[in-house]
C-alpha cells in the first residue's frame, strides 16, 4: 500500500492506495490509514523496532493477524498528530458519521468457510485441500481446478474457520469451540494523581489522567465516554512585582534569542489567536509566531481570567473549574440569581476624558495626565483601566470601602459619551444618597474648554485655558456666545508654565561633501556652526566659544571606490546532496591587482540547497532459479523503483539505468531427465548450505509432512526441520 504521512487533511495528500492481497486486506488498509494520520513505521522508533504491530515496516508471512495490534509508538504518533494544526479538519464531523458502528458478533471465519476463503485468494474455481485439514489452522492450502498440487499464500485461515468436529481455528491453532463472550463495553480506570502546577507563582493549571482499560472495550463493545484528561486551576502565591509576565517569560526563553538577546523579546497577544505565542523584538512592530501553543496556564489576555490549555482558550468558571459554566451574577455572587442587588445605570454624553478619585486623593487620569492601561488599588479594591485608541473603560469589582467619584474633563470639540453602571444592595436606603438636583430647562455656565499654545519655544513661557460660555439642556452641552453668560461670574483662565527648558547654544553640522578623490585616498568637508535658539524657536549664528563640548571635525579622510573592482563569482557547484538538503559552493575572487575589493559587498560562496532528483533508485531482488533444468533457460528477478529513505515505490528512477529483469541461463546438455533441485545427498546439502534456522516456522511442519524436504528450495526455508527429518531417516536406515 501507499499513503502520505499525515496527509489526511490535505486535499492532494489524503488518498490511500491498498492492494487487495486477500484475507489480510483490512490490515493493509489499517496500516496505510495509520500513515495518513501521522503514524510512522515502528522501525523508525527505537522502543518499538523489531516488534510485530500493525505499523511494522514489513509484513511477515505466516504471522497470525489476530496477534497484531497498535504499538505504543503508534499511539504517541497519533496523539501528537491530533494535537497539531494539520489535523483540524477532523474537528468537522459529517452528519452521516454520527451513527455508531457495531462490529459483527460472529468471528470472520464463521462468515466465510475454508472453501470461500480459498476462492477469495485464488478465484472461484479454488477449494480447500482436504488432505491438509489436520494442519489447516497453520496455513490455508487450496486446490485450483485443473492443478495437481495444492498451493498457499502462507497466511492462516480466518479465526472461526471450522477445522474439525466442534472445533475451529483461533490464533493459528485448532481448538475446541467455546462460546464467544458477549461484547464488553470499556470502562475507565481510576484517576491518576494531580500533576504539578504549570506555574510556580500566580494562577496555573494542573491535570490528571485516566485510561479506558477497566476493562478495555472488547469486540463489538463500546468505547469509554468522556474525557481522558481533566484540568483544574491551581493558585500559587502572587508573582513578585517587576517579574515579566508568564507570556513574556516564554518569549524570552525562545531558543533563537535566549543566548544573546534574552530581554529584547516581548509578548504580543493576537486577538483571534490568544493561545499562540507571538513575540516582537524590541523596536519592531510586526510580531512573529514563535510556537503555535503557549504553555498551559497562560492567560488568554492581559485582563482575562480565562486560561490557555492544550492550545485552546478555556473558560474558567467563578468556582475555579476549567470549562465550568458557573458565573457571577450582577451582584458578584457565584451562581447567584441576581436578586440580592439592583443595578443603577445611565449615560453621560458630553466628555473628552475620564478620571477616577477616591476620598483619600488617590486617582486615575487626574492632574492633566493619562495613565497607561493597567490595574490600580483604589478604595479597597482593584480598579482596571483599559484604553484602546479613543475608547476607555474603568471597571472594579466591589464592594468598595470608601466612596468613589467619577470625574469628567470637559472639552468642546469632542463628544464621545460615557455609559456608567453599578450595583447596590437591595436594602440600600435613601439616607445614604444625596437628593438629586432639579433639572433646569436651560443652564448657562463658564467652562474651561481647552488650552492655548505655549507662548515661547524655550526659556520658560505660559499657556492659558480657553474660557467659554456653555449651555446645558437635558444633559447636552453646547458652546454659545459669551454674552449669554454673566460677565461677573466669568473665571480667570488657568495659567501654567510651559517649555521651561533654557534656550541653549549648540553645534549644528552640515552634510559631508563628496570625496575629493574618486579612487584611493582623499578628504571630505562639512560646515560646522555654533547656533543659539531664540524663544520664538528660530536659530541664529553665534561665536564658537558659546557652544559646549568639542567642536565636531569639519574634515575627514575618505577613499574613492571607483577604482575598486567588482567581485567575480563562479557558477554554483552541484548540491552536495541529491536527496534532501545539502550545501552548494562557488569560488568568489577579487580581480583587483592590489586586493582592495570591498569586503562588505563580497558575495556568498556557500549556501543551502535542496535536491530531490536522486531520492529514488532501482532495487533488485535475487535471481530466480533457471526456468530449465538442462539446456537454455531464463532467470527473472524483481526490479523496483524505491525511495532511499522511506522505501516507498515511485516512478522517478532514470529509465536508461534500469537493471535487467530477465537473463538467459545455461544448464548441462539435456541427456537425461534430472531435477537439479532434488537433494540426492542430505549430507552434501547440509555441508553446502549454512543453516541459521527455519525461515517459515509456521509452515515447516507442513513441508516435512508433505515430504517436500527433498526440494532444495523448501530445504533452504526449513533447513532446521528438514535436517532433523533427514537425521531421523538416517537413524532408521542404520
Amino acid at each position: 500500500g501507499i499513503a502520505y504521512l499525515g496527509g489526511v487533511c490535505s486535499a492532494k495528500r489524503k488518498c490511500v492506495l491498498a492492494e487487495d492481497n486477500g484475507l489480510n486486506l483490512a490490515f493493509t488498509i489499517a496500516h496505510e490509514l495509520g500513515h495518513n494520520m501521522g503514524m510512522s513505521h515502528d522501525d523508525d522508533h527505537q522502543p518499538c523496532a523489531g516488534r510485530s504491530h500493525i505499523m511494522s515496516g514489513e509484513w511477515v508471512k505466516g504471522r497470525n493477524p489476530s496477534d497484531l495490534s497498535w504499538s505504543s509508538c503508534s499511539r504517541d504518533d497519533l496523539e501528537n498528530f491530533l494535537k497539531s494544526k494539520v489535523s483540524t479538519c477532523l474537528l468537522v464531523t459529517d452528519p452521516r458519521s454520527q451513527f455508531s458502528v457495531r462490529l459483527p458478533h460472529k468471528l470472520p471465519g464463521m462468515h466465510y468457510s475454508a472453501d470461500e476463503q480459498c476462492q477469495i485468494l485464488f478465484g472461484t474455481n479454488a477449494t480447500f485441500c482436504k488432505n491438509m485439514e489436520h494442519l489447516m489452522c497453520a496455513g490455508l492450502w487450496c486446490l485450483v481446478e485443473g492443478d495437481t498440487s495444492c498451493k498457499t499464500k502462507l497466511d492462516p485461515p480466518l479465526d472461526g474457520t471450522e477445522c474439525g468436529a466442534d472445533k475451529w481455528c483461533r490464533a493459528g491453532e485448532c481448538v475446541s469451540k467455546t462460546p464467544i463472550p458477549e461484547h464488553v463495553d470499556g470502562d475507565w480506570s481510576m484517576w491518576s494523581q494531580w500533576s504539578m502546577c504549570s506555574r510556580t507563582c500566580g494562577t496555573g493549571v494542573r491535570f490528571r489522567q485516566r485510561k479506558c482499560d477497566n476493562p478495555p472495550p472488547g469486540p463489538g463493545g463500546k468505547n469509554c465516554h468522556g474525557a481522558s484528561v481533566e484540568h483544574t486551576v491551581c493558585e500559587n502565591l502572587p508573582c513578585p512585582k517587576g517579574v515579566p509576565s508568564f507570556r513574556d517569560q516564554q518569549c524570552q526563553a525562545h531558543d533563537r534569542y535566549s543566548n544573546k538577546k534574552k530581554s529584547l523579546l516581548t509578548a504580543v497577544i493576537v486577538d483571534d489567536k490568544p493561545c499562540e505565542l507571538f513575540c516582537s523584538p524590541l523596536g519592531k512592530d510586526s510580531p512573529m509566531l514563535v510556537t503555535d501553543r503557549v504553555l498551559d496556564g497562560t492567560p488568554c489576555g492581559p485582563y482575562e481570567t480565562d486560561l490557555c490549555v492544550h492550545g485552546k482558550c478555556q473558560k474558567i468558571g467563578c468556582d475555579g473549574i476549567i470549562g465550568s459554566a458557573a458565573k457571577e451574577d450582577r451582584c458578584g455572587i457565584c451562581s447567584g440569581d441576581g436578586k440580592t442587588c439592583k443595578v443603577v445605570k445611565g449615560d453621560f454624553n458630553h466628555t473628552k476624558g475620564m478620571a477616577l478619585k477616591d476620598s483619600s486623593k488617590r486617582s486615575i487620569n487626574s492632574d492633566w495626565k493619562i495613565e497607561l492601561p493597567g490595574e490600580f488599588q483604589i478604595a479597597g479594591t482593584t480598579v482596571r483601566y483599559v484604553r484602546r485608541g479613543l475608547w476607555e473603560k474603568i471597571s472594579a469589582k466591589g464592594p468598595t470601602k470608601i466612596p468613589l467619584h467619577l470625574m469628567v474633563l470637559l472639552f468642546h470639540d469632542q463628544n464621545y459619551g460615557i455609559h456608567y453602571e453599578y450595583t447596590i444592595p437591595v436594602n440600600y436606603t435613601a439616607e445614604n444618597r444625596s437628593e438629586p438636583e432639579k433639572q433646569q430647562d436651560s443652564l448657562y455656565i463658564w467652562t474651561h474648554s481647552g488650552w492655548e499654545g505655549c507662548s515661547v519655544q524655550c526659556g520658560g513661557g505660559e499657556r492659558k485655558t480657553i474660557v467659554s460660555c456653555t449651555r446645558i439642556i437635558n444633559k447636552t452641552m453646547t458652546l454659545v456666545n459669551d454674552s449669554d453668560c454673566q460677565r461677573v461670574t466669568r473665571p480667570e483662565p488657568q495659567v501654567r508654565k510651559c517649555n521651561t527648558h533654557p534656550c541653549q547654544s549648540r553645534w549644528v553640522t552640515g552634510h559631508w561633501s563628496p570625496c575629493s578623490a574618486t579612487c584611493e585616498k582623499g578628504v571630505q568637508h562639512r560646515e560646522v556652526t555654533c547656533v543659539y535658539q531664540l524663544q520664538n524657536g528660530t536659530y541664529v549664528n553665534t561665536r564658537d566659544l558659546y557652544c559646549l563640548g568639542n567642536k565636531p571635525t569639519p574634515v575627514q579622510s575618505c577613499e574613492g571606490r571607483d577604482c575598486l573592482s567588482i567581485w567575480e563569482a563562479s557558477e554554483w557547484s552541484k548540491c552536495s546532496a541529491d536527496c534532501g538538503k545539502g550545501i552548494q559552493k562557488r569560488t568568489v575572487t577579487c580581480t583587483n591587482s592590489q586586493g582592495k575589493c570591498d569586503a562588505a559587498t563580497r558575495p556568498r560562496d556557500e549556501e543551502e540547497c535542496e535536491d530531490h532528483t536522486g531520492c529514488y533508485e532501482w532495487k533488485t531482488g535475487d535471481w530466480s532459479k533457471c526456468s530449465s533444468t538442462c539446456g537454455k533457460g531464463l532467470q527473472s528477478r524483481v526490479v523496483q523503483c524505491m525511495h532511499k529513505v522511506t522505501g516507498r515505490h515511485g516512478s522517478e528512477c532514470p529509465v536508461l539505468s534500469k537493471p535487467a529483469a530477465y537473463r538467459q541461463c545455461h544448464q548441462e546438455v539435456c541427456n537425461e531427465r534430472i531435477n537439479v533441485n532434488t537433494i540426492t545427498s542430505p549430507r552434501l546439502a547440509a555441508l553446502t548450505y549454512k543453516c541459521t534456522g527455519d525461515q517459515w516456522t509456521v509452515y515447516c511442519r507442513v513441508i516435512r509432512e508433505k515430504n517436500l524436504c527433498q526440494d532444495m528450495r523448501w530445504y533452504q526455508r526449513c533447513c532446521q526441520t528438514c535436517r532433523d527429518f533427514y537425521a531421523n531417516k538416517m537413524q532408521q536406515k542404520s
